[in-house]
């Protein structure tokens, strides 16, 4: 009788061993999924951080716009000069080719009721900047000291308007995070500003223009933090 306890008693401890070990594995293999789970949704936001950062430098060095320039260019509406050519004349106004960087400058984009401009080299072009007017406020605080009116092509403002809808599907869906987006600041704010979005709107989804509110709710104007 008492051989038989023993046996009894070896059993049931053999199952609490084997039972012991199970748990134990199944632990583990939740905590190690719970790591790998961690670390590729940190390595997947940091990739997305790192390759919109790349993307917008990229863009903005696109030579998708053009300035204008010459005697009173900074005075003059482009609205009321139609067809000026881009190499530099001796007298006259002319268009100055340019990165899309240099026309998300300061001066507010003020764009004619009727924006089109035409053709330049095949593509078509539209007013963004019209005039500058002196009493206007900074569309947001930065650093240039003068600015001029501008043109942007159609493939500029569709590229522009294609980053801002990834940015915004990125950080609504959680793959960009607040540390991810910091980076993009100086980006994000000159596109942020009531100005430039009246511009784009018509190409820019709901969620983008709503992104953007939250940028300047966030931001404001200021291109770079205190």
């Amino acid at each position: 009788m008492k051989l038989f306890r023993w046996a009894r008693w070896d059993q049931m401890l053999g199952w609490r061993v084997v039972l012991a070990a199970l748990i134990g594995a199944i632990t583990g293999s939740i905590i190690t999924a719970g790591v790998f789970l961690y670390t590729s949704t940190k390595a997947r936001q940091e990739n997305t951080a790192r390759e919109l950062l790349s993307e917008v430098v990229a863009l903005v060095s696109l030579q998708e716009g053009w300035l204008l320039q010459g005697e009173g260019s900074r005075t003059a509406k482009l609205s009321d000069h139609p067809g000026l050519p881009e190499a530099q004349s001796r007298s006259g106004l002319w268009l100055l080719p340019v990165e899309i960087r240099a026309i998300l400058e300061e001066a507010q984009w003020n764009a004619p009721s009727d924006p089109s401009y035409g053709f330049i080299q095949g593509r078509r072009v539209w007013i963004i900047r019209n005039e500058i007017l002196p009493d206007a406020p900074l569309s947001y605080s930065g650093v240039t000291k003068e600015d001029f009116p501008a043109l942007i092509s159609s493939a500029g403002r569709q590229e522009l308007c294609a980053w801002i809808e990834r940015v915004q599907i990125a950080y609504n869906g959680g793959t960009l995070t607040d540390r991810g987006l910091a980076p993009l600041r100086p980006y994000l704010v000159p596109l942020a500003q009531e100005d430039r979005v009246k511009a784009l709107r018509i190409l820019l989804s709901q969620d983008a223009r709503n992104f953007l509110t939250e940028i300047r709710a966030r931001w404001d104007s200021k291109l770079f933090a205190d």
